[in-house]
């Protein structure tokens, strides 16, 4: 402690067990006897507020060391993917009830009635199951039976707000005739494809100005819709509109090896990964010749110690590819989208995988199921590129972070696996790569490879660890420029999709479209994130993000 001229004062705290429990009577006694022990530091209990108070006063007008950067814990690591079903669970639950505030904001300062749902004890409850050692999935087993509970219940409350701000909403909209609004979650103006009942539309599109929009029907029933720009934070309805008796060409091509869209150029080898990727916009090819992209690659994955807790670096030396494809099969090849499916076996567990492509979309998604029955056994997938960058770009809670692609130093090297949300970014200037996902959260990126990570499978402290149906969904995209363009907006766009609902015609007072936000200043750059009512009941409440100056 090198600053004892300046503070000569240090906290302790303590309490029972490693959770910010209470103290004990044992421990109470210790600090009477300490308080008063010759040749021992003063000891005196108070509060961690009162502490912090008196260490500013000391502070101030002292030049104090400062960091500027991440503060990296070299410990740890397994954290960000242990317990992949929980940390999904609460990707899901974070974004329900974003969509549940901000519509039920939307539909209280259009509508003039109260359409805010008590989410209260819903976030209680998630903010609980946050808690260590729960949300890095380092608990015992019987801790994810009861948080397994808790999602269900977070899920029915988170649901039954939004229903609530549904119905206050488009009960007010004025409809001419029977349409679907689609409702934008994000304060960013975008378009998409959405899926409504196919029978409810009774051979029927939704329509722009009298003209159908394009749409697909899917095996399923569904029916694609490919709906222009909505409004940011807003909606816009469509009407119902009959089909064109001929349906549209497809500007999409699949086979069992080979894939192209208005994007790309894609070439599979005979065990399912990418061989090629050819970018049509950027004029060049994605994947480092050579190698695949879309790896699936196994590792051993024993820790020293804290089984659940760690991945050691010598995780490396025991690498295994997964390459026993028992299935291909062109699944979806419609005018707006196109998936392929494949299925991949490794020793006991399976990997089914849908591959997907869209006409008006650079994205390529693989919807992922994964049947896991190994144990200590790590699950990554790797995109080797042709991008020469030395850092990395990270997507962390309302920020990004820098950090390098090379192991220099021991500081370099012991990033060798980190936390990330929704993307991680591999750009030189003019052209890049973002791997995105919806609901992991370990990354690792080293010289020109883009890899996450998708199943750890511990045994200690819950021996069943990870072992069963894991749902997840990644995605690539190349891209021109840095990540400040693309990225962000499609890394918002894989978690928080367009909503649409069906509804009848009507006579409302609300316009059939409707912005809550306009594009800010800043160069663009500054995001409403978050729109809810202020917990006191007075007022609301709007988290501004500065999206592009890190």
């Amino acid at each position: 402690y090198r600053q004892k001229a300046v503070n000569d004062e240090l906290l302790v705290a303590f309490g029972w067990g490693d959770g910010g429990g209470g103290p004990t009577r044992e421990m109470l006694e210790s600090a009477r006897v300490l308080a008063n022990l010759p040749g021992f530091p003063k000891l005196e209990l108070g509060r961690a507020e009162d502490f912090f108070a008196r260490l500013a006063e000391r502070l101030e007008g002292e030049e104090l060391p400062v960091w500027d950067g991440e503060l990296y814990l070299e410990y740890h690591r397994g954290t960000y993917t242990s317990q992949g079903r929980t940390k999904r669970e609460h990707r899901k639950a974070e974004w329900l009830y974003h969509e549940a505030e901000w519509l039920g904001s939307l539909a209280s300062i259009l509508s003039g009635q109260d359409a805010c749902g008590d989410l209260r004890e819903g976030w209680e409850l998630l903010l609980l199951n946050q808690f260590h050692d729960i949300l890095p999935g380092s608990s015992i087993r019987q801790v994810y039976e009861d948080s397994a509970q808790d999602f269900a219940r977070i899920r029915e409350l988170g649901e039954a707000a939004l229903a609530g701000a549904l119905e206050a909403l488009l009960g007010e909209i004025n409809l001419e005739r029977d349409s679907a609004v689609v409702l934008n979650g994000l304060a960013l103006p975008r378009g998409g494809l959405v899926a409504l009942p196919g029978e409810a539309l009774a051979g029927r599109t939704l329509a722009q100005q009298g003209e159908p929009l394009s749409c697909q029907t899917l095996e399923s029933g569904e029916v694609l819709v490919a709906v222009p720009e909505v409004p940011a934070l807003g909606y816009r309805a469509f009407a119902l509109a009959e089909r064109p008796r001929r349906g549209e060409a497809s500007a999409l091509e699949l086979s069992l090896d080979r894939i192209e869209t208005p994007f790309y150029q894609l070439e599979l080898d005979a065990s399912g990964r990418v061989a090629s990727l050819y970018d049509k916009r950027c004029g060049r090819e994605v994947v480092m010749p050579g190698e695949r992209g879309n790896a699936l690659q196994a590792f051993e994955d024993k820790p020293v110690a804290f089984d659940a807790w760690d991945i050691d670096i010598y995780y490396r030396e025991k690498r295994t590819e997964v390459t026993e494809l028992l299935e291909a099969a062109v699944e979806e090849r419609g005018p707006l989208r196109g998936v392929l499916r494949l299925r991949w076996r490794f020793f006991g567990s399976s990997i089914t995988q849908r591959l997907t492509v869209y006409r008006d979309h650079p994205r390529l998604d693989f919807v992922t199921e994964v049947d896991w029955a190994q144990e200590q056994t790590l699950l990554k997938v790797a995109f080797p590129t042709t991008v020469r960058a030395t850092r990395a770009t990270y997507d962390v809670a309302f920020g990004a972070v820098e950090r390098p692609t090379h192991w220099n130093t021991s500081w370099d090297w012991a990033r060798f696996e980190v936390p990330a949300h929704k993307w991680a970014d591999l750009s030189e200037g003019n052209f890049g790569v973002a791997l995105l996902n919806d609901c992991k959260y370990g990354y690792d990126v080293r010289g020109h490879v883009l890899r996450l990570t998708l199943v750890k499978s511990s045994v200690r402290p819950d021996a069943s660890a990870d072992r069963g149906l894991h749902r997840f969904t990644y995605s690539l995209l190349p891209h021109a420029g840095d990540w400040r363009g693309e990225v962000l907006a499609q890394g918002y766009d894989l978690n928080l999709p367009l909503r649409a609902r069906l509804q009848r015609a009507q006579v409302g007072r609300l316009e059939p479209e409707h912005a809550f936000v306009t594009p800010m200043g800043l160069g663009g750059s500054a995001l409403l994130d978050t729109l809810k009512r202020a917990e006191d009941g007075d007022g609301w409440i709007v988290r501004l993000v500065e999206t592009k100056q890190f």
